[in-house]
């Protein structure tokens, strides 16, 4: 019998939670679970300590990137399988993964044990699984938090609202009157230099912010990372950067816009118009008030469960129908 042990996101309402507990025993009635629902970081990281150490076959994170990025930080190299359901605002993880359709569609991966493993992104020790940087995303990312923070009825709003949060506040960051650069210093094999510009973003996956496609040719299983660097002198010139994106044009026309791929980078703050320059990882502020950022991959490092092809899945419910 499988052991699974299932993790629900702590700000999701009783009511919420009981409808996930009740649809995830239904479909894994074969397996035996556990429901967690820690209050705190703290006592997250102490039951995933010990459903470790007891080999759970199964991690199952009910929430959102967030969550997820808490739970890869233990998970990364222990060889047990995770499974997303999407349970936040943007899901960018769920979303690559395939498990974003349906409670059920997600659940059936566990049944049919279809794996593989992904890359992660190591910044300064700390873990990500989908995209990250500084710049104004770091800015909406910290935004967004402090906001849920400090304004409980802030949660509702991002319930209702979904994905489209996050374009509300980064074009609140584009259009507000400062235009806030940075000059790094970037160290790779592939790129090296100084660049100045608005924001450096690190992505392990195509999509960011629950549906822009930044980095097209972005795959989390190559052991390789793709960097884009924005040298933008201007909002304005911003914005049609990521006009272009949103479109699928060819970036490689914007003699503003760099884009290449990477094992291995190191990044250091030479200038900011900022006091506090945040890294974001995963949707989460990382590292605050840091001026440099040892980055590196981590290939095939942590064992989830996706849908590749719709094709599978039909495969699999006809298999079951046949079965039962």
């Amino acid at each position: 019998m499988q052991e699974i042990a299932v993790y629900l996101n702590s700000r999701a309402g009783k009511a919420d939670a009981g409808v996930w507990e009740k649809e995830i025993l239904r479909c894994l009635f074969r397996s035996s679970v556990t429901f967690r629902r820690p209050d705190s970081i703290d006592e997250l990281r102490d039951n995933l300590e010990f459903d470790i150490k007891r080999r759970v076959d199964s991690i199952i994170s009910v929430g959102g990137d967030g969550t997820a990025n808490t739970l890869i930080q233990k998970l990364a190299g222990e060889n047990i399988g995770l499974l997303v359901i999407p349970g936040g605002t943007a899901n960018d993880l769920a979303a690559e993964l395939g498990t974003k359709h349906s409670i059920r569609h997600a659940l059936s991966q566990i049944r049919a044990r279809q794996t593989k493993k992904i890359d992660l992104i190591s910044v300064n020790g700390q873990l990500m699984a989908t995209n990250g940087g500084i710049g104004f995303g770091g800015r909406v990312a910290n935004q967004i938090n402090e906001m849920r923070k400090k304004i409980p009825l802030f949660k509702t709003f991002m319930k209702y609202s979904g994905r489209s949060v996050y374009s509300f506040f980064a074009a609140t960051e584009l259009l507000d009157p400062r235009f806030n650069r940075y000059k790094f210093k970037i160290e790779s094999k592939e790129f090296s230099g100084i660049v100045e510009g608005p924001a450096l973003l690190i992505n392990n996956q195509k999509v960011l912010g629950g549906g822009f496609t930044v980095a097209p040719g972005a795959d989390n299983s190559d052991g390789k990372m793709n960097i884009s660097l924005f040298k933008h002198r201007s909002r304005a010139q911003v914005l049609q950067c990521l006009w272009s994106m949103s479109k699928g044009s060819d970036m490689s026309q914007d003699p503003h816009f760099l884009s290449f791929e990477t094992d291995a980078l190191k990044v250091e703050l030479l200038e900011s118009s900022e006091k506090d320059v945040n890294f974001f990882g995963d949707g989460e502020v990382f590292h605050q008030s840091c001026r440099s950022w040892d980055i590196k991959i981590l290939p095939k490092s942590l064992l989830v469960y996706c849908m590749e092809k719709e094709s599978s899945f039909l495969s699999y419910c006809s298999q079951v129908t046949l079965t039962q």
